[in-house]
């Protein structure tokens, strides 16, 4: 970890400064997240209907309880 400039208090609280994590640098390699990404075309499509059954019970509660 590199030090940057330190602020006004860091001699009293070594906390205080600021550091730079340079573990890892332009020469790491690794895999792209969106590689491992996999869903299909239909995948969630159920949801709007899952979402309007769900707010008409909601308003069929709320006229019960208002109501009767």
């Amino acid at each position: 970890m590199s030090d940057r400039k330190p602020p006004k208090d860091s001699d009293l609280n070594p906390d205080l400064r600021a550091k730079t994590d340079e573990t890892y640098g332009p020469d790491q390699q690794g895999r792209d997240p969106m590689e491992t990404i996999s869903s299909t075309g239909k995948e969630g499509r159920e949801w709007p209907v899952v979402w309007i059954v769900v707010a008409i019970l909601c308003v069929l509660i709320s006229l019960f309880i208002f109501i009767a």
